[in-house]
């Protein structure tokens, strides 16, 4: 993998999340964009919808046949990324056959020799995962690993945020998140006063407690808002 091709084709498909709603056109984009920076053969999004996996996108028709069968064979790393919300990869003949003897078995009559699978998460569940296939029997490194994942996040968010929004709606969110960053301003100079702190120091420390806390940061700022009380 070449990191300047891929840090370029993530780039591009970041920008894909505000270019407009053609969710298949820039679905596929991403896709090809995944066969460049990673050097696979083929790639292919499964969803869940109704308790099952579905195909949603794929690089080809080779890529549309192995989504497709291991979505209906419920056996693959596609399957097994998804139930788990880990990456699956695996390279080899006798490798794939061992860990998923019929979808194994297929892959390698179709000409591939590694897979790896991400999971497409969102808030806490798990999507559907992306595949890559290579017709090599080349291993996929750590930063393999890393900007595949980072694909499948933009994935994921490309799905979720896909609705249009009125101009109202628009507003109403952007005025959500003025609100919000007042209210985190507050809290810094709360921290600020009671703690001896300058406004950067303030701000770290609000941060590390909502960590801390697994928590919103707005949460955690009208948390410390309200403790102090009336200013």
């Amino acid at each position: 993998m070449d990191a300047s091709i891929a840090a370029h084709a993530l780039a591009r498909a970041s920008a894909t999340l505000i270019a407009g709603n053609d969710v298949p056109g820039t679905l596929a984009a991403l896709l090809n964009g995944c066969l460049e920076a990673l050097d696979v053969d083929a790639a292919g999004i499964l969803v869940e919808t109704n308790g099952r996996l579905e195909l949603l996108s794929a690089s080809s028709h080779a890529a549309v046949e192995l989504e497709l069968h291991q979505a209906q064979l419920d056996e693959g790393p596609c399957v097994d990324a998804h139930a788990s919300g880990g990456a699956v990869a695996v390279t080899g003949s006798a490798d794939l056959t061992a860990r998923w003897p019929t979808f194994g078995a297929s892959m390698i009559d179709r000409g591939f020799q590694s897979v790896h699978a991400s999971p497409m998460r969102w808030q806490g569940s798990t999507l559907g995962a992306m595949g890559l296939f290579r017709r090599s029997a080349t291993p996929f490194t750590a930063d393999d690993d890393t900007f595949s994942q980072a694909f499948s996040d933009i994935a994921a968010s490309l799905i979720v945020s896909a609705e249009e929004l009125t101009t109202a709606e628009l507003r109403k969110r952007l005025e959500q998140a003025l609100e919000a960053r007042i209210v985190i301003e507050q809290a810094k100079g709360v921290l600020a006063e009671q703690h001896g702190l300058d406004m950067d120091d303030a701000y770290d420390q609000l941060v590390k407690t909502a960590h801390e806390a697994r928590d919103r940061l707005v949460d955690t700022a009208a948390r410390v808002v309200r403790e102090a009380g009336p200013r």
